[in-house]
């Protein structure tokens, strides 16, 4: 399943404290320019501040609007200059005080959209001379209109009963009218009172309070000719400012009757703007995104001394197994605040003949972590060369080991939600102990990601990812999809960006499916 995600929009905010004088008789006249990556080490500048006179604590007025994705590694530069040549875009006329690299994952997840550093000068932190970046979401997108309307005296259109009323919102766009609502229909009433509903405030006026929005309201017919009953139009502003009754016309019974008033009202009970808690704003409450990474170590992998194993460990090129860890390890870091990744593997034999369906990557089982994404990499390696590859490919164990500490996480009222990425090269062994764990696992704070490498048929990995319905295990539904599947090969030639940004595009979409359900706020 991809589905695409609501863009979100921050506004960057530069300032600055205690700035190194680059002047001998005064404090510095800095500008701030931000920096987007554009290619590996290759920079464009996106942004230019103003310069301002004279202080070593500069608050840029100007802020820059970046478009946010959870599955994207959004790296920026700010850099600060003391303008020396003032009017001169060339910034080899300035004097460099020191910039500071950031991605937009780490200031929204690991700093809370708020980050504080000292400034870099060739690779060296100055003694002094720090930068704060905050990150803020722009209001609007997170709003929705919530509306309590009813009809009073509307007009009968059927011979032998009451109308059936139900209403068509639109709004007005350059090329023409879009549908943005439509209500339930109310039999055999000339008064209905329609449940209220809710319209994201975006897509009802692109977040333009004036913009015209017109009500149409028909009288339901079996054979869809639906009767026209009257028209109203006004805007979201008027609306919130407690205009009460909409009178509807119909243009034809107005062309033909000079004494015509109108066909009904329709009477707006209430009008309010609610404000819906964001992915985003998760995250700055501190919620962590914590990750665990659960690799492959069966047979069909091939003998990891052979060029052609999937484990093969080539001096020349990382497999395909490091390429995966790497891809979408680097952006789900960035969410982690301890950088410690409890890190498995399935499908070894040991030394002592024991199979393992789950065992510690790094061999300390009482603590699985990793440091950092660089750690899961080493303890991978060292693993590979101490265990025999087996089978079977067992999922369950560490789909409910995961499961054990996200219900834990859930308990204690720790601000936590799981991600479980499990990289493999074959069909599933246990598929009906996996579709169970998963069903328990959908109601607790954790994802499912599978990434498969190699030439294998992954067809059965389509049952989990549940595109055709809720999976289902002995009748118990799942009661949301947590489940992504991507084949590696399909993004290898892409890159790592293009598979990190499949695999992890529903996440942000899972957590808030699973903050909805409970009622959890930031």
């Amino acid at each position: 399943t991809t589905m695409a995600q609501p863009q979100t929009t921050l506004q960057l905010h530069i300032s600055c404290t205690d700035l190194p004088s680059k002047d001998l008789t005064s404090a510095s006249d800095p500008f701030a320019v931000i920096f987007a990556e554009s290619g590996a080490s290759r920079w464009s500048e996106v942004h230019r501040t103003s310069r301002l006179k004279n202080t070593a604590n500069p608050q840029f007025p100007e802020h820059l609007d970046v478009t946010f994705f959870f599955e994207k590694r959004q790296v920026y530069k700010v850099a600060i200059y003391d303008s020396d040549s003032h009017g001169s875009s060339d910034l080899k006329k300035h004097d460099f005080i020191g910039e500071l690299e950031f991605t937009l994952g780490s200031l929204m997840g690991e700093h809370c959209g708020r980050l504080t550093a000292l400034l870099r000068n060739k690779s060296k932190e100055l003694k002094k001379g720090s930068v704060t970046i905050i990150g803020e979401e722009t209001s609007g997108a997170n709003c929705d209109v919530q509306i309590k309307m009813s009809g009073r005296s509307l007009d009968k259109k059927d011979l032998f009963g009451k109308s059936d009323p139900f209403v068509i919102i639109s709004r007005q766009s350059a090329s023409g009218e879009i549908v943005v609502e439509k209500t339930p229909i109310i039999k055999k009433t000339l008064d209905p009172s329609w449940p209220v509903f809710s319209v994201s405030f975006s897509e009802l006026c692109l977040g333009d309070k004036s913009t015209p929005l017109k009500f149409q309201c028909f009288d339901w017919d079996s054979d869809g000719g639906h009767d026209l009953i009257g028209i109203g139009e006004t805007t979201l502003d008027e609306l919130l400012a407690d205009k009460q009754f909409l009178p509807l016309i119909n243009p034809k019974k107005k062309s033909k009757k000079k004494s015509y008033k109108n066909s009904g009202s329709l009477v707006f009970e209430s009008v309010q703007l609610v404000v819906r808690p964001t992915f985003l704003a998760y995250l700055q409450s501190g919620y962590d995104i914590q990750t665990c990474m659960c690799i492959d170590f069966t047979g069909s992998n091939g003998n990891p001394t052979s060029p052609s194993s999937l484990h093969y460990m080539n001096p020349m090129a990382p497999n395909d197994y490091i390429q995966a860890i790497y891809g979408v390890g680097n952006v789900i870091a960035d969410y982690d605040s301890d950088k410690q990744f409890p890190a498995f593997g399935f499908g070894a034999r040991f030394a002592n003949g024991q199979v393992s369906h789950s065992f510690a990557l790094n061999g300390n089982e009482s603590s699985p972590y990793c440091a950092g994404i660089e750690g899961i990499v080493q303890a991978y390696k060292q693993a590979i060369s101490s265990v025999t590859l087996y089978g079977p490919t067992n999922f369950a164990p560490n789909i409910r080991k995961t499961a054990a500490l996200a219900e834990e996480a859930m308990k204690s009222g720790t601000r936590a939600y799981y991600i479980l990425m499990i990289i493999t090269d074959g069909a599933i062994s246990d598929m009906g102990s996996t579709k169970d764990a998963i069903v328990k696992a959908s109601r607790l704070p954790m994802s499912i990601i599978i990434v498969g490498v190699g030439d294998a048929d992954f067809t059965s990995m389509d049952a989990l990812d549940s595109d055709e319905g809720p999976l289902v295990s002995d009748g118990v539904k799942a009661v949301r999809d947590i489940v992504q599947f991507v084949p590696f090969n399909a993004y290898k030639s892409a890159g790592a960006a293009a598979l990190a940004q499949n695999v992890l595009a529903e996440v942000p979409a899972q957590f808030m499916s699973f903050m909805s359900q409970h009622n959890i706020m930031p």
